[in-house]
């Protein structure tokens, strides 16, 4: 006999997973939703968009308690815990994932999805959709205010610079980004 898995609303997705990722970095929530609301503009119309979504809400999980102290990082903070946060990622997911009844197939789209967001490698569609709208959320002044202490901020800016525009795969997201990043680096000015 087979389950019949209940559905989860994305409202009830999203209080599930609040908890874990305020236990992350200073600012992961708030990222998670500006993350969510490009998926919903790059992956509007398409079938799967619940299944993007939940992948944006969860793509940062991984950091989860991986930094104690809730004081703003520095971009020397973000690298050297990257790779211990990324190993972090496929087991909390699954197992968020398990006991919230998602389906295998679903749990292996999400875990796909995110390992792309945390290495900027996408290929396929879903992919890139949330790795360029993990990408653009963070092109805002409140990102960084949120994140990264502001001695950080030159770097940052000059690493999405060099970096950020060569991973945008979407075609919205290519036009998009010169005009987002414009804006941050005005705003930026202006603090």
């Amino acid at each position: 006999v087979m389950n019949k898995q209940k559905k989860i609303d994305e409202d009830t997705f999203k209080k599930l997973v609040k908890p874990h990722i305020l236990r992350g970095r200073p600012g992961d929530w708030r990222h998670s939703k500006r993350v969510v609301f490009w998926v919903k503009k790059l992956g509007k119309d398409r079938e799967d968009l619940s299944l993007l979504i939940k992948a944006a809400y969860l793509h940062d999980i991984g950091w989860r308690d991986v930094l104690p102290n809730k004081n703003k990082i520095t971009k020397k903070e973000l690298f050297s815990n990257e790779k211990h946060a990324n190993a972090n990622t496929k087991p909390y997911i699954t197992n968020f994932l398990k006991d919230s009844n998602h389906s295998i197939k679903e749990i292996n789209t999400i875990v796909r999805i995110i390992n792309a967001v945390d290495t900027y490698k996408s290929n396929k569609v879903d992919e890139k959709i949330v790795v360029d709208s993990d990408n653009l959320s963070k092109l805002c002044i409140e990102h960084l205010e949120e994140k990264y202490q502001k001695s950080d901020w030159d770097e940052i800016i000059k690493l999405w610079d060099n970096t950020m525009q060569h991973r945008i795969k979407t075609k919205l997201g290519k036009e998009i980004f010169p005009d987002l990043l414009k804006i941050l680096k005005e705003d930026i000015q202006l603090t």
